[in-house]
């Protein structure tokens, strides 16, 4: 489906097409998808990162799932230092669980990630603005006017592509209340004494603080931090029943980064909560729509940057499908993401989240279930709505 060239009118009367607020993965990725099917449609369209790149995140840096497919189906080849991953070590109690597949992570710094995505999108064209930040949204006659620290736009479709604290989301729902997951994390050089898994390319997930509360795991993960053998460390806790005694996460984590020696004090630790998603939430409205952790990452492990890159898959095909159809309503967006392999796994692992955080199950067994030893590789065809034809979306 092509998107025809706005008529002159409607061309004086909105200052963009879509503005997309937020720059990291989910709303780079609208951008790409948009400028693959309706680069039109894409031309009048912008970007904004309250931030200047490079800027980091508050993550492991983990591309698995189906990250490669996604970046191969937009023709994106990134070269990033990554270290590869085959090997994933799950703990919980006395018992673990090994779990192996040839490069099913490959670690990058998100600072570099997230930078090098947003190049390619502005090679193709993007105008991204940074520095600049939405401040308020109002709805008018037509569309939207969208007030940031630099000027006003009108702007017929908004997303609100900008983290688990969204403006975006608050804007179009004052009373939501997001589930939010506390998370914590810091980098530290590798020490081979403590932290095997930088030589043997493993990530460890310890879930043995289960039973001092925490809805959660602690995780290690190799990495490369300024060129530098390091490791990731951090805890998250998403607090999936929350009628129940929190955990001293601080605590927790403290413990555990002294069993690797190391005496790193809260001041220097890194802090932000993510947003799980929920079949509950509303991430759409007329002219709005929610992608990425403004929308809800799964909640089982906080997966991450494989949902993000869909999410702007789907987002596209809904807004190319009300620029066809002139409908702003965006009321099937939320379909269309359950119907997406990405809803799909949301879905299936907020239950699965329930179970493993319940206490009536163990969690291993679980995790056998998302990391089954014989996986097969995704169809290409499978994740793009079961390889439909753009035409029909």
């Amino acid at each position: 489906m092509m998107i025809s060239q706005y008529s002159n009118t409607q061309q004086s009367e909105f200052d963009c097409a879509v503005m997309i607020v937020g720059a990291g993965p989910a709303g780079i990725s609208s951008w790409l998808h948009l400028q693959k099917y309706a680069p039109q449609l894409a031309r009048q369209s912008i970007v904004l990162e309250k931030a200047i790149f490079p800027r980091d995140k508050l993550c492991a840096g983990g591309l698995g799932a189906w990250c490669g497919e996604v970046l191969q189906h937009l023709e994106i080849e990134l070269n990033i230092p990554s270290i590869y991953i085959a090997d994933i070590d799950f703990r919980a109690a006395k018992e673990f669980y090994h779990f192996h597949q040839a490069n099913c992570f490959r670690v990058v710094q998100r600072a570099d990630f997230d930078h090098a995505l947003a190049q390619v999108a502005v090679n193709r064209g993007l105008e991204l603005r940074e520095g600049e930040f939405l401040t308020n949204v109002t709805r008018n006659a037509r569309g939207l006017t969208v007030r940031t620290n630099k000027k006003k736009y009108n702007v017929q479709i908004l997303i609100g592509a900008d983290g688990a604290l969204s403006k975006v989301r608050r804007k179009m729902i004052p009373s939501s209340r997001p589930h939010l997951a506390a998370t914590i994390q810091i980098f530290a050089p590798a020490d081979p004494h403590y932290d095997p898994e930088f030589n043997q390319r493993k990530i460890t997930l310890n879930l043995a603080a289960l039973s001092k509360g925490l809805q959660g795991y602690l995780w290690h993960v190799p990495c490369l931090k300024n060129g530098i053998p390091s490791m990731a460390h951090g805890i998250v806790d998403f607090r999936i029943y929350p009628g129940r005694p929190r955990a001293d996460i601080k605590k927790i984590f403290r413990d555990e980064l002294r069993s690797r020696n190391l005496k790193h004090e809260p001041e220097s630790w890194s802090s932000y909560p993510i947003c799980w998603f929920s079949e509950e939430y509303i991430i759409s409205q007329p002219n709005i729509l929610l992608v990425g952790d403004a929308a809800g990452v799964e909640p089982a492990l906080g997966g991450g940057i494989h949902i993000a890159l869909s999410y702007g898959e789907v987002a596209a095909y809904t807004i190319m499908s009300a620029f066809q159809n002139n409908d702003f309503s965006l009321d099937d967006y939320t379909q269309r993401l359950y119907s997406h392999l990405a809803g799909r796994v949301l879905t299936e692992n907020l239950h699965l989240a329930l179970e493993m955080y319940g206490g009536k199950e163990n969690p291993l067994k679980i995790l056998r279930r998302l990391f089954p030893q014989k996986k097969e590789s995704p169809n290409l065809l499978s994740l793009f709505f079961s390889g439909a034809s753009v035409k029909n979306h």
